[in-house]
C-alpha cells in the first residue's frame, strides 16, 4: 500500500510540477503584497502638486474599529430620549417643507434614509452615499469635498405620500452636534476663514446690522457680531442660513423619529456602528485610518479653497492675512498646536515660491509635530471656552432659547459650566492676529 501511494505521488508530481510552482509563486507574491500594505498603513503619503510628493513616515495610531455593546446602549439611550422629549410634540422647528425635503436622502438598495445637517459630517456622508449608489467600496475621501453634491438625490422630487411611505418602510438616521460647538465651527469656516461668498452673503449683512454700515466687505465680522446677527435672523425668521440654524429645523425629529442618532462627538464609533446596522460593514475596511484621513482631507479642502478664491479674497484682505487666518482656524480646531507659530512672513506671501503645495506641506508638518507633542483635544476645548467668553451672558441666554429644542431632544447641556462660569475678565480675543 505504501509503495502504491509513493508511486501515485511521484506520478502526480511529475505531471503537475508547473502547477505547484505557480501556486508557490502566487503565495509568495500574496505574502509580499500583504507586507507592503501593512508597511503602508504605518506611513502618511501626501501628494501635493505635480512633481512634488512629500512622504511623512511618522507612525500614527490606527483607529480602533471594534464596535462593542457600549455604542448600541448609547444609541438606544439617545432614541429613548428623543421619544420622551417628543411626547405630545407634533413638530419642532420652523423650516418649510422644501428645506426639509432638501436635507433628506434615500438609498433604496440599502433601505437607508439620511438627514444631513451642515457642520455635522454631512460632507462625509454625502460622499459615502455616492459610493453606495455606485456599489463602490473605496474611501469617501477619494471624492473631493466640493464634489460631495454630485448626483445628490433628495426628497425634493418626491410627492408627499411617496416620501411618507419611504419614511415608514426604511431605517432612518442623522448626526447631531453640540449647538455651541456647531455655531463656532460655522463661524470659523464661513466667516473667519477666507470665504468671499459668505462674506457677501452673511458678513456684509452682519456688519449692516451690528455697525449700521452698508456696502461693507464683511470680511472682519467678529464672533460676537456674527452671534448677534444670527440671533436677529432667528428672531425675525428671515435670512436664515442652514450652516447655523438649529438641527431640529432641518430634520424634524419629532415627526420622523429616527432609528439612529449619531453624534459628532463620537463620530468614528457611530459611523462604524451605523454601517454595520445597515449591513455595510465592508466599508469599514476603507476607513481604518479615519481620523488621519479626515484631518488630511480638511487641510486639503482648506488650502484648495483659498487657492481658488485668492483673487477675490485680496479685494478685502491681504494674502498674508488670509493665510494667517487659516493657520489660526486650524489651531482653534485642534489641528495645529498653538505653540507652533505661523512660519511665513508677509514677503513670503507674495513670493511665487510660496505655492499651494508649500503652504499645505507646512500645515501637515505642523500637525504631525503637534500631534506628537501636545494635547490638541484640550487645546480645542480651551479655544471653545475662550470664544464664548467673548459673548455676554445675556446673549448666551438668547442662544439657549434658540437652540432649546436641540438641547432637549438630542441631550446636550444648555448651560454647561465650562462656558458659563467662571467667566474670565479681560480675556484675549483668539480671533485677533
Amino acid at each position: 500500500m505504501k509503495r502504491k501511494s509513493s508511486l501515485l505521488i511521484r506520478k502526480v508530481l511529475k505531471h503537475k510540477t508547473s502547477l505547484i510552482v505557480t501556486i508557490c509563486v502566487c503565495y509568495s507574491l500574496l505574502m509580499l503584497t500583504n507586507n507592503l500594505y501593512e508597511a503602508e498603513d504605518r506611513r502618511i503619503e501626501v501628494k501635493l502638486a505635480k512633481g512634488d510628493n512629500t512622504e511623512i513616515s511618522k507612525n500614527l495610531s490606527r483607529q480602533d474599529t471594534s464596535q462593542d455593546n457600549d455604542t448600541e446602549t448609547i444609541m438606544k439611550s439617545r432614541k429613548q430620549n428623543l421619544v420622551k422629549q417628543c411626547y405630545n410634540r407634533i413638530n419642532v422647528g420652523r423650516s418649510d417643507e422644501d428645506n426639509f425635503k432638501a436635507h433628506m436622502q434615500f438609498v433604496p438598495d440599502d433601505k437607508m434614509v439620511y438627514c444631513g445637517i451642515e457642520k455635522v459630517g454631512s460632507t462625509f456622508w454625502r460622499r459615502l452615499i455616492q459610493l453606495l449608489y455606485k456599489h463602490e467600496i473605496r474611501s469617501p475621501y477619494s471624492i473631493k469635498p466640493w464634489d460631495c453634491m454630485n448626483n445628490y438625490k433628495s426628497f425634493q422630487s418626491q410627492k408627499l405620500d411617496d416620501y411618507h411611505d419611504i419614511l415608514k418602510e426604511n431605517s432612518k438616521f442623522l448626526f447631531v452636534r453640540d449647538p455651541y460647538s456647531r455655531l463656532l465651527s460655522g463661524y470659523l469656516d464661513k466667516i473667519f476663514s477666507p470665504n468671499p461668498y459668505y462674506w457677501n452673503l452673511i458678513g456684509s449683512k452682519a456688519v449692516a446690522f451690528t455697525r449700521k454700515q452698508k456696502n461693507y466687505c464683511g470680511h472682519d465680522v467678529t464672533f460676537l457680531e456674527m452671534v448677534e446677527y444670527f440671533i436677529h435672523t432667528e428672531e425675525q425668521n428671515k435670512d436664515r442660513d442652514g450652516h447655523f440654524l438649529p438641527a431640529t429645523d432641518h430634520c424634524r425629529p419629532c415627526l420622523v423619529q429616527y432609528d439612529y442618532i449619531g453624534n459628532m462627538e463620537t463620530f468614528t464609533d457611530d459611523v462604524y456602528f451605523i454601517l454595520k446596522e445597515f449591513n455595510l460593514g465592508n466599508y469599514t475596511s476603507v476607513l481604518k485610518d479615519f481620523k488621519r484621513d479626515s484631518i488630511l482631507d480638511s487641510i486639503s479642502d482648506t488650502v484648495q479653497t483659498f487657492r481658488d478664491v485668492r483673487s477675490m479674497v485680496t479685494r478685502c484682505l491681504s494674502s498674508y492675512g488670509g493665510l494667517k487666518r487659516i493657520w489660526r482656524k486650524l489651531q482653534i480646531r485642534g489641528i495645529i498646536a498653538e505653540q507652533i507659530q505661523f512660519p511665513f512672513t508677509s514677503k513670503d506671501s507674495t513670493n511665487l515660491k510660496l505655492t499651494t503645495a508649500t503652504f499645505k506641506n507646512a500645515i501637515i508638518n505642523a500637525h504631525i509635530e503637534s500631534k506628537d507633542r501636545y494635547n490638541l483635544k484640550e487645546q480645542k476645548r480651551k479655544y471653545l471656552i475662550s470664544a464664548y467668553n467673548l459673548i455676554p451672558i445675556a446673549t448666551m441666554n438668547k442662544l439657549q432659547k434658540i437652540f432649546q429644542n436641540d438641547f432637549q431632544i438630542f441631550g446636550y447641556d444648555k448651560r454647561p459650566d465650562y462656558l458659563y462660569q467662571p467667566r474670565h475678565k479681560n480675556i484675549a480675543d483668539i480671533f485677533k492676529l
